[in-house]
């Protein structure tokens, strides 16, 4: 006879202060004792972009992190960093100070790391702003297509591409990303991937293969920035994720000649005005370097929580 195990979760959605906002992800608090196969049916099964799985790691506040998504196990994200520490500070860890760390440990094969994150406490002594640290190295490729060929790969007029002197640019902090300034938000919003003008132009060479378009015109939103990801794996009316680019787009901002060294603080809006949005806090030591430190913040909203059965 099998046995039963229950496995709760809580689905929580990220950099967000409204439910039904932001990006629904499931954490698990406590997965000990569940295979890699059980981890990834039951990522397949709640059927959400990734799962997350934790793991007590040592004595402290660390936690071991896995990351799957309906296919595969996933190299952590700041989504899956902001999930897990709002779940953990709402359920095992105390919020004894105004800034509470709580470390990661993420174990996947070629992408181990140790990820700090800080979770704020509010005057009402609740959970505040949440923000995780990163060190980063790009390697940036100033080889890109014309504008008329991005114009074309966009579906949108060579007179929509680049703005206040930002230019197209080829970043990797680990993964590729074509990342392109656009004129205004309405042009981000109209932009659909056009896959045969992709495969005609230089872009697939590169390695890229997703491109985040980014404006500084965000229609009354108190965002810096508004960004959306495009690309051949997504469908014209998806607003995918951006977690996995900030470090990219942040390296990208600091390429730009007029910003000087020192900290800068910017938010971006992913998502449409009318629609599911995300907002980040990012905050950069800019050395002029092509290693550069990052802090991203944002916030977290509990909206339910259930139980798996594992047998």
């Amino acid at each position: 006879m099998n046995t039963l195990n229950n496995y709760k979760y809580f689905m929580v959605d990220v950099f967000t202060e409204q439910p039904f906002h932001g990006v629904p992800l499931p954490v698990f608090s406590d997965a000990s004792g569940l295979s890699d196969r059980q981890m990834q049916q039951i990522s397949t099964e709640l059927n959400a972009s990734c799962t997350i799985f934790l793991q007590r790691a040592d004595k402290n506040n660390r936690r071991d992190i896995r990351v799957f998504s309906k296919e595969c196990e996933l190299p952590c994200s700041v989504h899956a960093i902001q999930a897990a520490s709002y779940v953990l500070a709402s359920t095992v860890i105390p919020l004894i100070n105004n800034h509470n760390l709580i470390s990661f440990s993420s174990t996947m094969k070629g992408h181990e790391k140790i990820i700090n994150s800080h979770v704020s406490k509010n005057d009402d002594g609740e959970i505040g702003i949440i923000q995780q640290t990163y060190d980063t190295h790009a390697a940036i490729d100033y080889y890109t297509p014309t504008t008329e060929e991005l114009a074309a790969m966009l579906s949108l007029n060579p007179a929509d591409i680049g703005f206040d002197n930002y230019r197209p640019l080829i970043v990797s902090c680990g993964i590729p990303y074509l990342i392109v300034p656009i004129m205004s938000y309405t042009a981000i919003r109209e932009a659909k991937f056009n896959e045969a003008a992709w495969s005609n132009s230089s872009a697939p060479s590169s390695l890229a293969q997703e491109i985040l378009l980014f404006a500084n015109n965000t229609d009354d939103n108190s965002a810096d920035f508004h960004a959306r990801l495009l690309g051949p794996t997504f469908a014209h009316n998806e607003d995918p994720p951006i977690g996995s680019v900030i470090p990219a787009f942040a390296s990208h901002i600091c390429d730009h000649p007029h910003i000087q060294k020192g900290t800068h603080v910017f938010g971006i809006q992913r998502g449409d005005n009318n629609g599911r949005q995300s907002h980040f806090f990012i905050e950069m030591d800019n050395q002029q370097s092509k290693d550069l430190t990052i802090r991203v913040g944002g916030y977290a909203v509990l909206v339910g929580e259930g139980q798996i059965r594992v047998y």
